[in-house]
């Protein structure tokens, strides 16, 4: 079972700075560059901090970093409100329900609010109904206590999340402040959540260190946990609901991570850089899938870090041909023109681009491109190989068209001899006796083409197909005059209306 130690998950911290116009002058600059410092010598912490907060700005910013931990610094009323700010930057504050209500929807990664604010107890204990650890205060506390308490917390603060780590960061920050004979050391107060939030909040982080809700190693996490769960005084039935939709959850979500890594590699078979259509498509995904920007990020990183990988000639091949599946002609050639970029004796790209040539009426390239892959003649796919690109360039061949009759056998002639090289390389095919039957009727050598046609009629293996070689073999006939054999083959005739040798009059 694949495993990554917990250690390895990076810990987000979000500071929320407020110091309203109106309010007393605090060092929340200092607090922020002491955490900033703390920080900074441990890879598996990241920090954001967002100053002059408003209200509105509080729960957009935690959507949108996702923190583990959410760190207040300002001021806080005696009656438990904190002080934001307003559009004048005056203050505005939040009743400690309405704040609370807040971390309710966004605790499935929020386990720490750490409120560095006066009198912030009663928000606290709030909040503590929805996240696992609360840190607030009893009462006033100094600018430079506050200070001393985070430069503390962080200190001691490991990146596991665990709550045995978040305590033990609560004393460090404590003792950090006696360190400074500040008297103020047991102003600081830690609120444990309901046992049942910091039991799932636990699971949370236990299963940080599991790829996958399977084996041994799982089975035993789960027992450990059953069993601190109780410890905690979580009732068995709420355990095992807890513990079954977070597997749940686990298991959707690596069900997911691989759906999108499926979508995603599927996606740049077809084409590279991503165009627009494809990231809206794949942003709709990952929001059907649940997925956050962190879990995308971590797929993109794996799949496109590689860039050589994904611009090697077969890799812009493969693009071709998905683009021409789905009728994009053009951006087929441009991705078989990279092909032939990275490999310049690629005869496969050069033959499928000058399918998307044919395909488009453009009959020179067409040729052009035919000619060098049967000149090459190294590297096919299983589309395509030599006798394909004598067929495909007999039949370009055949179709330009002009007025000079001089150039017009000439063109017949070319296509008459990569007729005769296709049917030497493969002797049972119908369409290529049908092609050089065509080819000869063109050339008006009745005879040779009727014995094409007869030809391919006996080969075709189904009966559809060979509707087309009984009229020509009729039309031949007519041409020659031989009216009754002519009758004789469109009798045989069943396509989708009845037709007889008067047809051939037009």
């Amino acid at each position: 079972m694949e495993t990554s130690p917990i250690e390895r998950q990076t810990l987000r911290i979000l500071f929320l700075a407020s110091e309203p116009t109106n309010a007393g002058k605090l060092r929340l600059g200092n607090e922020l560059q002491e955490v900033r410092n703390r920080l900074s010598t441990n890879s598996f912490f990241e920090l954001k901090d967002r100053q002059a907060v408003k209200p509105d700005d509080v729960l957009q910013t935690i959507l949108n970093y996702k923190p583990h931990i959410v760190h207040f610094a300002g001021h806080g009323q005696e009656t438990g409100e904190i002080c934001f700010e307003d559009e004048k930057g005056n203050s505005k504050v939040i009743p400690p329900d309405a704040l609370a209500s807040l971390f309710k929807l966004v605790n499935e990664y929020v386990k720490c609010v750490l409120i560095n604010a006066c009198y912030s107890e009663i928000q606290a204990k709030a909040i503590s109904q929805f996240v696992p650890i609360v840190i607030g205060t009893k009462k006033e506390i100094s600018d430079s206590a506050a200070i001393k308490f985070s430069t503390g917390f962080y200190t001691a603060l490991d990146p596991d999340l665990s709550q045995k780590s978040l305590l033990k960061a609560f004393d460090s920050g404590c003792i950090s402040i006696r360190f400074e004979n500040l008297p103020e050391h047991l102003t600081p107060i830690i609120i444990e959540g309901l046992p049942e939030v910091r039991f799932s909040s636990e699971v949370d982080t236990a299963f940080l260190s599991i790829a996958r809700p399977q084996g041994k190693v799982f089975d035993a996490l789960i027992k450990g946990l059953s069993l601190t769960g109780k410890r905690m005084g979580v009732s068995d039935d709420i355990v095992l609901k807890i513990l079954g939709e977070k597997i749940t959850k686990m298991k959707l979500h690596s069900e997911g991570i691989e759906e999108y890594e499926k979508y995603l590699k599927d996606i740049l078979r077809d084409e590279y850089p991503l165009s627009e259509t494809s990231q809206l498509a794949l942003l709709q995904l990952q929001n059907g899938l649940e997925l956050t920007n962190e879990d995308v990020t971590g797929i993109k990183d794996k799949i496109l870090s590689n860039k050589d990988n994904l611009t090697t000639a077969e890799k812009w091949y493969d693009r071709g041909n998905g683009q021409r599946t789905i009728g994009n002609i053009d951006k087929a050639i441009e991705y078989f023109s990279l092909a032939i970029e990275k490999d310049s004796d690629y005869s496969a790209a050069y033959y499928e681009r000058g399918d998307c040539y044919d395909m488009k009426g453009n009959f020179d390239l067409a040729i052009s491109d035919f000619t060098k892959a049967i000149e090459y003649n190294n590297k096919w796919e299983v589309l395509s190989n030599l006798r394909s690109a004598y067929f495909s360039r007999a039949r370009a061949y055949h179709a330009i068209k002009t007025d000079d009759k001089d150039k017009r056998n000439e063109l017949l002639n070319l296509s008459l001899a990569d007729w005769n090289k296709t049917l030497e390389l493969k002797s049972d095919q119908p369409e290529g006796f049908y092609g050089r039957g065509l080819v000869y009727i063109d050339l008006n050598k009745l005879t040779e083409a009727i014995d094409d046609f007869k030809k391919s009629y006996d080969l075709a293996p189904k009966d559809e197909r060979k509707q087309s070689y009984i009229l020509a073999l009729s039309r031949c006939y007519y041409m020659l005059g031989q009216n009754d054999e002519s009758s004789n083959w469109m009798k045989l005739y069943k396509g989708s209306k009845e037709l007889s040798i008067d047809a051939f009059e037009d």
